[in-house]
């Protein structure tokens, strides 16, 4: 983790508002190629309260569940996400995978390591994972500049080196790309030329190695400039911290902060298409800019991440939580926060808790190939106007496959020989990232467009949550 010069701010929404009004919207297909003329109508069951009706309410934490055939990615899970750690600077747990993962109660099945580009490949750091039951993470960083990544004899023997180890790795190459606290960040072309050059030599000699493009939640609006193309990337993988400050600074609070919203934006923008990394996760306890102890807002942040990703996030595969007590371990402008869980008895015990749940996955597998059916999910472009959901046109166009035609304040969808014109009714929304700036949304009437193109919604009542399959 690096000093980020920019300040977030989340669209937050409690864990108690979460446990009394979160509304999980379940598509399914129904008939694809039905006629017009058929009308779908939504089944409504019954509760203690009566028919509900999902215009009753939008709460902030809002998610859209739908099914649709898929094809498993590199190293992907069908279900569940791996657990994964960063301990190479927890010298209180001398680094040791083994040792870690009885501390926590449960064998991890990945840790990964920072190596700078023109540093040798880590064999025996590798060895010394493998022996642990669990698969090297290796995030490998040009910080001399993308000028220093060229086809020689340096990057050819570290790709031979990752192909003799034999073993499954997520090679996580130049991350946090879209902000300019990186050597390699300003030159999208360039750092798309050179990824490609990395990727074609990985294919190659190391066809075990998965590649994980992984960027900082802000600044958004460079992102997509960055994005190799699918052809070229395996995983997709976001970088999330929760601390008290940003910047070591009194005057930018943080601890507002939901790290779920800071998911948002990368999580609706690749996870239709590719499974999603948290490739750094880690939770602040201690915060050296006012000296205050925060063990439950720590705990509250980590319940909000690993209590949240099995139903909001299922295309979340992956996620590494940041061992560390910068306080002892980084350099002196650094020494600000602790985000250690394995040094703070409190932090520790929660975490047992939370990743005991089997949603976390001890072991590495690998679906390469595979079709099945895949649960993707949506969240955060969405809002109800008179009684109506409106969901943001990227939703129809990236997750339903529906062609879109834009008009002045209209728009024109198509799928399956199916046509629909649709009123847009724009809107506002506090954005998860990008110091708390709104988003546009360019609305479509859910039930009316889904219903018109064969998609069954019911209504349940789960708890407290609703549901539309």
């Amino acid at each position: 983790m690096v000093n980020r010069s920019n300040s977030l701010r989340a669209w937050i929404i409690g864990i108690g508002l979460l446990s009394i009004a979160c509304i999980v919207l379940f598509l399914q297909m129904k008939n694809p190629h039905h006629q017009k003329g058929n009308q779908v109508k939504s089944q409504f069951v019954k509760s203690q309260s009566g028919k509900i009706k999902i215009v009753e309410c939008i709460p902030m934490d809002t998610t859209i569940l739908l099914e649709r055939d898929y094809v498993y990615q590199k190293l992907e899970p069908r279900t569940g996400a791996y657990l994964g750690a960063y301990i190479e600077q927890a010298t209180w747990l001398y680094a040791d995978p083994q040792r870690f993962n009885r501390i926590t109660g449960k064998a991890h099945a990945s840790f990964f390591k920072y190596v700078g580009y023109g540093k040798p490949f880590p064999a025996d750091w590798v060895e010394r994972v493998k022996a642990s039951g669990a698969v090297p993470h290796i995030a490998w960083e040009p910080n001399d500049g993308l000028h220093s990544v060229r086809d020689d004899a340096y990057l050819r023997a570290f790709v031979r080196a990752a192909g003799e180890a034999d073993v499954p790795i997520f090679l996580r190459f130049a991350s946090e790309m879209n902000g300019n606290w990186t050597a390699y960040s300003g030159v999208p072309d360039l750092y798309k030329e050179k990824w490609r050059l990395v990727q074609r030599l990985l294919r190659a000699h190391a066809p075990k190695v998965a590649m994980v493009w992984t960027v900082f939640p802000t600044p958004e609006r460079t992102i997509a400039d960055y994005y190799p193309g699918d052809e070229y990337v395996d995983w997709v993988g976001v970088n999330v911290y929760n601390v008290a400050f940003h910047n070591d600074d009194l005057q930018q609070p943080a601890d507002h902060e939901d790290p779920l919203k800071l998911l948002d934006y990368t999580y609706r923008m690749f996870s239709v298409r590719k499974p999603i990394q948290v490739s750094e996760f880690g939770v602040s306890h201690f915060s050296s800019t006012d000296g205050k102890v925060r063990v439950e807002y720590a705990k509250n942040k980590l319940s909000r991440m690993y209590g949240g990703l099995q139903h909001h996030y299922p295309r979340v595969k992956a996620i590494f939580y940041f061992d560390v007590n910068n306080l002892l371990n980084a350099p002196a402008h650094r020494r600000i926060n602790n985000y250690a869980v394995t040094a703070q008895p409190q932090m520790l015990a929660h975490y047992q808790q939370l990743v005991a749940n089997p949603h976390f996955l001890q072991r590495v597998e690998n679906q390469e190939g595979r079709r099945g059916r895949e649960t993707f999910s949506y969240r955060g472009m969405m809002f109800q106007r008179d009684g109506v959901v409106y969901v943001d046109g990227q939703f129809f166009r990236d997750y339903l496959g529906m062609s879109m035609s834009w008009h002045p304040h209209a728009v024109t969808l198509e799928k399956a020989g199916l046509r629909l014109r649709v009123p847009v009714v724009r809107a506002l929304l506090a954005n998860g990232g990008d110091g708390g700036a709104q988003r546009r949304v360019f609305g479509l009437p859910l039930r009316q467009t889904a219903e018109h193109f064969g998609y069954v919604l019911d209504v349940e009542r789960a708890g407290a949550i609703l549901k539309i399959r």
